[in-house]
């Protein structure tokens, strides 16, 4: 029953501070699922808001967020090389319309040139068979994973494959 003086439901609260947080948490561990679609339905419905909170974030925790994105990026060397490996691409206009299944395996090339690394102690790397600026596609026929240092002597002067 609401309380008709808002001054006794602020000293309910004041006096049952703990009460109410447990009732809450219960709350929020039996509902977890509707609160989260609820919550995905209104920053979809809100997205300035929300760029505009994860932006303000951001600029006032600059340290914080460049260690977490330092860390991201190396326990993600695989994404990042694809990432990278994807944006020199369109720079050289070496793109086609990719499957999803196309991008699974580019992503799965980098990935195992990520594990060969760790594994075997000296770098991999995945190749373009044919160098993007010589006209080859970032596509998965064009990739190959080799040695660093192969690829690195290799460097865009031939097309030959690593066996």
């Amino acid at each position: 029953m609401p309380y008709k003086n808002p001054e006794d439901a602020k000293a309910y609260a004041v006096r049952n501070k703990d009460k109410i947080r447990e009732y809450r948490k219960a709350y929020r561990k039996a509902n977890k699922e509707m609160l989260a679609a609820k919550h995905k339905e209104w920053q979809q419905a809100n997205k300035e808001t929300v760029n505009a909170i994860n932006r303000s974030y951001r600029a006032r925790n600059k340290e914080k967020t460049a260690a977490y994105q330092k860390k991201w990026r190396d326990n993600n060397k695989d994404k990042v090389a694809a990432f990278a490996a994807e944006r020199r691409a369109l720079k050289f206009r070496a793109t086609i319309r990719l499957t999803e299944l196309d991008k699974f395996v580019i992503d799965e090339m980098y990935n195992l040139a990520q594990l060969r690394t760790e594994q075997m102690g000296f770098e991999w790397h995945v190749d373009h068979i044919k160098p993007l600026t010589k006209g080859g596609l970032h596509k998965p026929t064009n990739l190959q994973v080799v040695p660093g240092t192969w690829n690195v002597s290799k460097g865009n002067r031939s097309e030959e494959k690593w066996t």
